[in-house]
């Protein structure tokens, strides 16, 4: 799946700046985690994947530059909180029931878009139950987008190579958020979003305060451990992201020209270290 510059076929027609972003899924990247603040974006680009994808499956107009779609067989969407009232279950509870139908049901051939899996329970919680599933299906040859506030699950990009790390970039300015809605490589944690976004809520000063001492010396522990990760992690993404490439290269089209210069910059690449 390769889209560049898509956009939401229905937001577009209301708002004239909206932004296009890309997506590029292979088997030998078949997830992508889409991470960001609230607010950024994230669940607008997962809806504008599978609007993308409906309307190519039934032969109409595609709202993108170029895309390159295989042909899915089910599209699985954990999108949306709220309790179901009738059937008696919690927000949890609705969430795990339909994380267990796309469990059960998913293909090779299929595609799942999930947004923000486990943040209706413990943060610890939420985030085992997230990573193993990302782990499942990450076993499957289905393609799969992910987005989530968890900073700890980029850490699978550092187990898996088929994992690619995404971003909405955010600016702060004087102790604002200014969202951008431009989706970028990696990832870019903003220091205490929500504490910025509940200041502008209107919370207490005294309780923000106290928020904003109690998340350093969270934040000061979590630092040291992703440091000593990270140099371990670099070299294989490197290597990973070479490996793909050459297969892609290898089933290419292109007249030898074409396929000699590509060789020549990604050698280039690789040996500046800005192989991403």
């Amino acid at each position: 799946m390769a889209i560049n510059a898509g956009r939401h076929p229905i937001l577009e027609s209301l708002h004239t700046d909206f932004v296009p972003n890309n997506i590029f899924l292979s088997e030998a990247s078949n997830m992508v985690l889409v991470m960001g603040p609230n607010m950024s974006g994230k669940s607008t680009y997962l809806q504008q994947i599978c609007l993308i994808v409906i309307l190519a499956q039934v032969g109409c107009y595609v709202p993108a530059q170029f895309a390159s779609l295989r042909v899915v067989d089910r599209i699985f969407t954990r999108i949306g909180t709220g309790d179901n009232v009738e059937n008696n279950s919690s927000t949890f509870m609705t969430e795990m029931k339909e994380t267990a139908f796309i469990m059960q049901n998913v293909s090779s051939r299929s595609l799942v878009v999930v947004d923000e899996l486990g943040r209706a329970t413990s943060s610890s919680d939420g985030l085992a139950i997230a990573w193993s599933c990302c782990e499942h299906l990450l076993s499957l040859k289905g393609y799969t987008v992910f987005a989530t506030h968890m900073e700890g699950l980029s850490e699978l990009a550092t187990m898996y190579p088929n994992v690619k790390v995404l971003h909405f970039e955010v600016d702060l300015r004087n102790g604002l958020l200014d969202f951008k809605f431009r989706l970028k490589d990696g990832v870019r944690r903003v220091p205490h979003y929500g504490l910025l976004l509940a200041r502008v809520a209107g919370l207490p000063t005294s309780v923000i305060d106290t928020a904003t001492s109690i998340t350093s010396r969270i934040t000061e522990q979590e630092m040291v451990r992703m440091d000593a990760n990270c140099v371990q992690y670099q070299p294989l993404r490197m290597a990973y992201q070479a490996a793909q490439r050459l297969i892609c290269l290898k089933y290419s089209n292109q007249g030898d020209d074409y396929i000699r210069e590509a060789l020549q910059d990604l050698k280039e690449s690789y040996a500046a270290g800005n192989l991403i």
